[in-house]
């Protein structure tokens, strides 16, 4: 079986699904979108060492290993060519995007691509860490419940009846953000 392709794994949606596809034992290649973004770079680094240990991880760095059965972008304000192009024939390249991000024109565009979208509710996850951040998200989900719940619809091979609860309490929520943190206590460190 091939690989999927995650492109954007860059970003904690990106990262929480990444892990979640590993679990369900799916092979996965990454590849990032450039960044001279030195937190970003940073946090990446130690994000990376931490998925490069599991077997079924792959790092692309040079031209992507197309064509993939199934492709996983996550928007990051555009949509990279390459990565739309290494996905196969009659299968969907899956898009998601920040409700924020969301406008009806880049749902025609992708649309006109055959790419389906998947617009991910308001999260909350280890880049909330002031106090303020946690008494502001109500009626958010913790993004590894998205993360879930979107990488049991990949193992699937179908997102159609893919709809996003919180099922990890706030409690807990908080006790796993801060083992992440504690993870990458460099990059928190110098938040």
């Amino acid at each position: 079986m091939k690989p999927a392709l995650v492109y954007g794994a860059d970003e904690f949606f990106g990262l929480s699904f990444c892990e979640h596809l590993l679990e369900e034992g799916v092979d996965i290649d990454v590849k990032l979108e450039q960044t001279s973004d030195e937190k970003k770079l940073m946090y990446l680094e130690e994000r990376l060492m931490w998925l490069g240990r599991n077997e079924h991880f792959r790092l692309i760095e040079k031209e992507l290993e197309a064509p993939y059965e199934q492709v996983f972008i996550q928007y990051t304000g555009s949509v990279p060519e390459e990565a739309l192009a290494a996905g196969v024939e009659n299968k969907p390249v899956i898009l998601f995007v920040y409700q924020e991000q969301f406008e009806d024109d880049l749902r025609a565009g992708m649309e006109e691509k055959g790419v389906e979208l998947i617009v991910l509710p308001d999260l909350f996850g280890p880049w909330d860490v002031r106090a303020e951040d946690k008494q502001n998200r109500d009626g958010a989900l913790f993004v590894n419940d998205a993360a879930a719940q979107a990488a049991a619809c990949a193992v699937e091979k179908d997102f159609s009846d893919l709809q996003f609860v919180q099922k990890t309490p706030y409690d807990k929520a908080d006790e796993i953000i801060e083992e992440w943190i504690r993870q990458m206590s460099t990059f928190f460190d110098k938040k």
